[in-house]
């Protein structure tokens, strides 16, 4: 059973390729900013997507070829850069194959 309450922001992680990470969302307000998170270092990395009407739908977010390889999550922020959701933690792998 889940914690989540009706209502409450949702990301969810569904698949990824090399140039992209994906997820849907639910319950997400319009004006949310959806952003790639080093889950290392905590620094998000720039670009990202902005949902400007919110409620739910599928976002894809661009994985740059500079990205360093790493363990990442997508996170969900209203306007004011408060904390609505992320993701659980996937890898994206560097031009070499390393993911650290």
């Amino acid at each position: 059973m889940s914690d989540a309450q009706p209502g409450d922001p949702r990301l969810d992680y569904t698949g990824q390729t090399k140039a992209a990470v994906n997820a849907d969302y639910t319950d997400m307000p319009g004006g949310a900013q959806i952003v790639l998170v080093n889950k290392t270092s905590g620094a998000a990395l720039d670009g990202g997507t902005l949902l400007d009407s919110g409620g739910a739908g599928s976002v894809s977010v661009s994985i740059d070829a500079s990205t360093p390889g790493g363990q990442y999550v997508l996170v969900a922020t209203d306007a004011t850069g408060n904390e609505l959701a992320q993701t659980v933690a996937f890898y994206i792998s560097d031009d070499s194959g390393s993911t650290l």
